[in-house]
């Protein structure tokens, strides 16, 4: 019985502690859902629906990281991601810190959000995929 309680117990704390802080991490500044990849939503920067314009330009967006708020600044051309930097200062070091070095040169690769989080920093890789879907989200919904 006391081992039936402990697992009982230990299985609320894992609920609760997950349950309300990714409550948000697919959705824009507007609670509008968001999909994780821009390349197959048919809505990102390699939408064939002529959303983006030619030339070069810079869009920003936010998103949630394990150590708070995530920037990232999303260079465009037409529809390819050309570069994307992320600043999250207080990520952890030597762990989120890698998935804000790393993770922006993949996303710009793959000119998609549709790739591998940072082992050991999912969190803080989320939150710069929901940054950059925000980004050009909000370019996007600017043009409608």
């Amino acid at each position: 019985m006391k081992k039936l309680l402990i697992i009982f117990c230990a299985l609320m704390l894992v609920v609760t502690a997950c349950g309300r802080a990714d409550e948000n991490l697919n959705e824009d500044d507007n609670n509008k859902p968001i999909e994780n990849s821009i390349k197959d939503n048919n809505t990102g920067a390699n939408a064939n629906n002529n959303t983006f314009d030619a030339g070069e330009k810079t869009l920003v967006g936010k998103g949630q990281g394990y150590g708070g708020e995530i920037t990232v600044a999303v260079t465009v051309n037409g529809e390819d991601i050309v570069s994307v930097e992320a600043v999250g200062k207080d990520e952890t070091e030597g762990v989120g810190s890698l998935a804000i070095e790393e993770l922006p040169d993949k996303i710009a690769q793959a000119n998609s959000t549709d790739v591998d989080d940072i082992s050991g920093a999912t969190k803080t890789s989320q939150g710069i995929k929901q940054a950059v879907d925000n980004a050009i989200q909000k370019n996007i919904q600017s043009k409608q």
